[in-house]
């Protein structure tokens, strides 16, 4: 189970990794993010925390980090999934690719199926979908994406 979004951007596969690592970064991209605090930067190791504009806070662990991007479990108390963030182009153009594995907390295969695949799949993907139009407005622009500017999330807004 996952869903992944993809977007190509017209900058240079360096200025878009440099663009994913700077700390803080989500509070300039992320539509849904009120506030992204840096524990420990940068590298493997890393640690950051986000706060969604409904208040929930997510620590972020990154356990991955090198020249494609970065992995990163995320979560509260326990890992709610893993999150890759894919760099890829050449010094012209780029793409960012971001992929979620989540783990979710049903043991009855049944009902994680349906949890699955009539609710929480749709919720994700939209969801992550705007994260990545945030990321390319911000590198196309240079300016903070306005907060719900895709539309509201159910789940974050």
């Amino acid at each position: 189970m996952y869903v992944e979004a993809e977007k190509t951007i017209k900058t240079s596969r360096l200025k878009l990794l440099q663009a994913i690592r700077e700390p803080s970064n989500l509070e300039n991209i992320h539509p849904f993010c009120k506030e992204n605090k840096v524990d420990k930067w940068p590298g493997k190791g890393s640690v950051d925390y986000v706060k969604y504009l409904n208040g929930v806070k997510y620590r972020r662990d990154f356990i991955k980090w090198d020249e494609t991007g970065y992995v990163l479990d995320i979560g509260v108390k326990r890992r709610l999934a893993q999150v890759e963030w894919l760099v890829e182009g050449n010094s012209e153009q780029s793409s960012l690719k971001i992929t979620i594995k989540p783990e979710l907390p049903y043991r009855n295969g049944i009902i994680k199926w349906f949890a699955w695949n009539l609710y929480i799949k749709y919720r994700l993907q939209s969801y992550i979908n705007n994260v990545v139009k945030g990321f390319a407005q911000y590198l196309d622009t240079g300016i903070r994406v306005p907060k719900n500017n895709f539309g509201k999330h159910s789940w974050y807004s």
